[in-house]
């Protein structure tokens, strides 16, 4: 009879290189610079996720609104969040927006959430307007908590 038993371990290094032994990053690098959440989500019907990292629900706060709830909070407000969306329309429409703003313009950043606006331009400020989008896209840089 033999027993098996499995530890788990970690890897403590300070420098990652290649097979070769060239091109080397501090792993405080890729730490640091990796995205700490990103989401590929619906905002038009169903305010539905349909990929992500570190995303635990949405909610739906309106036309062209949405908020991203996070499974783990960042360790303040100061992250960095950025987005981008498409929408599918016979309309001449001629650009799509999705930022981190909500209510008027006003950024709302928190530790365990973000708001988003999604809209379109039709070439002037006058234009500008919130509205669902078939496709919702953005991306989380910062500390975790």
């Amino acid at each position: 009879f033999w027993r098996l038993s499995v530890m788990t371990s970690e890897l403590r290094v300070n420098t990652l290189k290649d097979a070769s032994g060239n091109n080397s990053v501090a792993t405080s690098f890729v730490a640091n610079g990796s995205a700490k959440g990103w989401c590929n989500f619906q905002q038009s019907s169903s305010h539905t996720i349909r990929d992500s990292l570190n995303i635990s629900s949405l909610n739906d706060d309106g036309s062209g609104l949405t908020d991203t709830n996070y499974t783990s909070n960042f360790a303040n407000d100061d992250y960095v969040a950025g987005g981008h969306s498409g929408r599918r329309s016979s309309t001449s429409v001629t650009a799509y927006w999705l930022f981190p703003t909500a209510d008027g313009g006003t950024i709302v950043y928190s530790t365990s959430s973000t708001s988003w606006t999604g809209g379109y331009s039709l070439g002037s400020s006058s234009d500008l307007g919130p509205f669902d989008m078939d496709l919702a896209l953005c991306t989380i840089h910062g500390e975790l908590a």
